[in-house]
């Protein structure tokens, strides 16, 4: 080739290196001093794009230098809305020119209008220091944190409704973690009975502030209204929106008129009927016992009756209680007279769990099947009887029980070791026997399924039912699992005061009754 024809150099470097005539290590040393990794591009493009390629000009790069005309056209383009690549092809200049031209100001690319920033208004934060003083202030007006008193008014004389809820910031607000649990209180239906069962006259509180207290007091742990004295009302009533929660006297008063122009029972009546719903599996086995709330005053005579924690006959009301298998309330029959739990039984509770328990059976499915039951009740001994346990298999209504005056036992060669599983999951190890048993009574008889279990001091529990369909297992899971129902009384004793009377005062009985 001739010399300083470069392009045929490569071509013939790269055709003996091709051909195996030349390595690239000989060309690599003396005296080319050649470099290893040109020598094999000249390979790769010979074998690739042919020995023409060594001979093709060079392509011509785009206009380096961007002219005023194509300025003006490019910034035409980009306020049209084209991207830079597209204007780059249009004008015939490559990206990076364009993009340099346009970072130095030769071209004037359009600004975009960007969104609006969301911008966090600062909303005045009170500390309770503060709020502490500012409510003490205000008691030299209308009361104690009383700061919307203009609204107080308007409410006083009929000119306004119940007050706006408004929330003010604040700092280091008492008790402010009660509002975490005012979605489950929702979700609990602490609010459903507004309008339709649980009305206030027009005044300054509403109805749903006066529930919101009541919700934020038990989640608080705060027993009774009096336990509200303890508390700042200026910041309670920061929770609720408020300036302060009612005074003690107001919060009975509404309480008392929400009882007197409402229609309480039919509220619990309807949300045991959505509690027992949201889980049908569990709703159809009940617990049912009675709690006294003891009464030691003396505006009237109450019946005695037996306390079984104190171990005393003492004048009271005695509450039953219906539970499911893990301790859950459904709703309370409170009797200042009763003839027992039979009798409650049979006229006051039965009646409303045939309406409100879900998946019973139909009647056709009842009619088919003879041992087939509705929902099952466990109660204690209390119960233990024939004219209940007959009274509500007519209704086909299962019944579990303890049997009393056990005196037999039964070989211990009859107990098999078996594994039941509690309604709250867990499974322990029972050893169990099972029997057909009538039960005879003033010459009357029921056919019952006995169970017993044999503790390892030898003791044996004795468990009857009449829904003859269920098995070993669940029959003893259920029964055991009454301790749920007792350990309910005891949390509710400690945390809500169930033991105490909500007032104080004397209805008149017919003499009827």
């Amino acid at each position: 080739h001739a010399t300083g024809d470069e392009n045929s150099q490569r071509f013939a470097f790269a055709s003996l290196m091709d051909n195996g005539h030349v390595r690239a290590s000989e060309l690599e040393g003396e005296p080319l001093h050649m470099k290893h990794r040109t020598l094999m591009s000249w390979v790769s493009q010979l074998r690739e794009k042919g020995p023409d390629s060594f001979y093709r000009p060079p392509k011509v790069r785009g206009t380096a230098i961007i002219s005023k005309e194509k300025a003006l056209e490019c910034g035409k383009l980009l306020q049209d809305g084209l991207l830079v690549s597209e204007v780059a092809r249009k004008v015939g200049v490559s990206d990076s020119t364009l993009r340099k031209a346009i970072k130095r100001g030769a071209i004037q690319a359009p600004v975009p209008n960007p969104e609006p920033a969301y911008v966090e208004q600062e909303v005045p934060m009170s500390t309770k220091s503060e709020r502490s003083r500012q409510d003490a202030e205000a008691a030299k007006g209308m009361g104690t944190a009383c700061h919307r008193a203009g609204e107080r008014m308007a409410c006083a004389v009929g000119l306004a409704g119940a007050t706006i809820t408004r929330f003010e910031g604040g700092t280091d607000i008492a008790m402010g973690g009660l509002l975490v649990g005012l979605p489950a209180l929702c979700e609990n239906g602490l609010f459903s009975g507004i309008g339709r069962f649980l009305n206030l006259p027009r005044g300054f509180y509403s109805t749903a502030h006066i529930l919101l207290i009541l919700g934020f007091m038990a989640l608080a742990r705060i027993r009774r209204p009096e336990g509200l004295r303890h508390h700042s009302a200026g910041e309670l009533g920061k929770l609720m929106g408020l300036d302060r929660a009612p005074e003690v006297r107001t919060l009975r008063e509404k309480i008392s008129l929400m009882a007197k122009i409402g229609d309480p029972a039919n509220w619990m009546k309807e949300l045991a009927k959505t509690w027992m719903e949201s889980d049908p599996e569990e709703a159809g086995y009940l617990y049912v016992d009675g709690h006294v709330r003891v009464y030691h005053g003396d505006k009237v005579r109450l019946p005695r009756r037996y306390v079984s924690r104190q171990r005393l006959c003492l004048r009271g009301v005695t509450d039953y209680w219906i539970n499911d298998a893990v301790g859950k309330p459904f709703f309370v029959v409170s009797k200042a007279v009763t003839n027992g739990l039979s009798d409650t039984l049979l006229k006051d509770i039965v009646p409303e769990l045939l309406e409100s328990v879900p998946g019973q059976p139909s009647m056709e499915e009842l009619a088919q099947d003879p041992l087939l039951h509705r929902f099952v009740i466990i109660f204690d001994r209390e119960g233990t009887n024939i004219p209940l346990l007959s009274g509500l298999w007519s209704r086909r209504i299962g019944a579990i029980t303890y049997r009393k005056n056990v005196k037999d036992e039964w070989p211990e060669t009859e107990f098999e070791s078996m594994d039941v599983s509690l309604p709250g999951g867990t499974v322990t190890s029972m050893k169990l026997a099972k029997r057909e048993t009538t039960l005879e009574t003033d010459k009357k008889t029921m056919p019952v399924i006995e169970i017993r279990r044999l503790t390892k001091s030898g003791h044996q529990t004795a468990v009857i039912t009449t829904a003859q369909s269920l098995g070993t297992t669940v029959i003893a899971a259920r029964m055991f699992s009454r301790w749920c129902q007792e350990n309910f009384f005891a949390y509710m004793m400690q945390h809500y005061d169930i033991d105490g009377l909500v007032e104080y005062g004397v209805d008149e009985i017919p003499s009827t009754t």
